[in-house]
């Protein structure tokens, strides 16, 4: 009898042992793999980010000569509206004074592809683009949410000469472990040197 007495209270010891290491061990294995997913969702940023900026810094050039020939018909167009009204008023010259501010303040007003670029749809260009790369790299899940990912900073290179492109995202991500619950924001930014031609 005594030594069936020590078999169950070394098997009551176990198990008091095991319910309290279990859960700790399990906290921090959880930790770990949160960490991990971390690390993950970070470089996913990283790259997406990067490789956007990459592109379009690449790409910025055929935007850029869109944006000459526009610029150029633009103002074609406004020097022939000028010289017409110049003519029907009989080549005066305080008329073709006045008509060369009124050329020159029209063709100012009008916007190039590049501030249109730049002031209404690059941001939200970014933001997709991000968005895909990211999603490329980690999936959808509840974690690696690329629906959180948003633009911080951005910018389109709008002139003739060299330009930064500037890409910045952010993602928030959701920590929960038992009994602990953190937001996480992550933060990447790249910067490429568009190559716009010279000139």
């Amino acid at each position: 009898m005594a030594i069936i007495r020590k078999f169950r209270t070394e098997d009551g010891s176990i198990t008091l042992e095991a319910a309290l290491i279990i859960p700790i061990l399990l906290t921090f294995i959880l930790f770990l793999t949160s960490l991990v997913k971390i690390s993950i969702a970070e470089l996913a940023l990283k790259e997406a980010v990067s490789d956007t900026a990459q592109t379009v810094a690449h790409y910025s050039y055929l935007s850029l000569v869109a944006e000459k020939k526009i610029q150029d018909t633009t103002d074609g167009f406004v020097d022939d509206l000028k010289n017409k009204a110049g003519e029907s008023l009989g080549n005066n010259e305080i008329a073709n004074e006045l008509l060369d501010q009124i050329a020159v303040e029209g063709k100012a007003l009008i916007p190039t592809s590049g501030q249109l670029i730049n002031d209404h749809a690059a941001k939200s260009l970014y933001e997709k683009v991000v968005k895909d790369k990211y999603e490329e790299k980690v999936g959808n899940s509840d974690f690696f949410s690329p629906g959180t990912v948003t633009i911080i900073d951005h910018n389109y290179p709008n002139t003739r000469g060299d330009s930064d492109v500037v890409v910045g995202a952010e993602n928030v991500l959701n920590i929960v472990l038992p009994f602990f619950e953190k937001q996480i924001t992550i933060k990447k930014v790249a910067v490429e040197r568009a190559w716009s031609g010279g000139e």
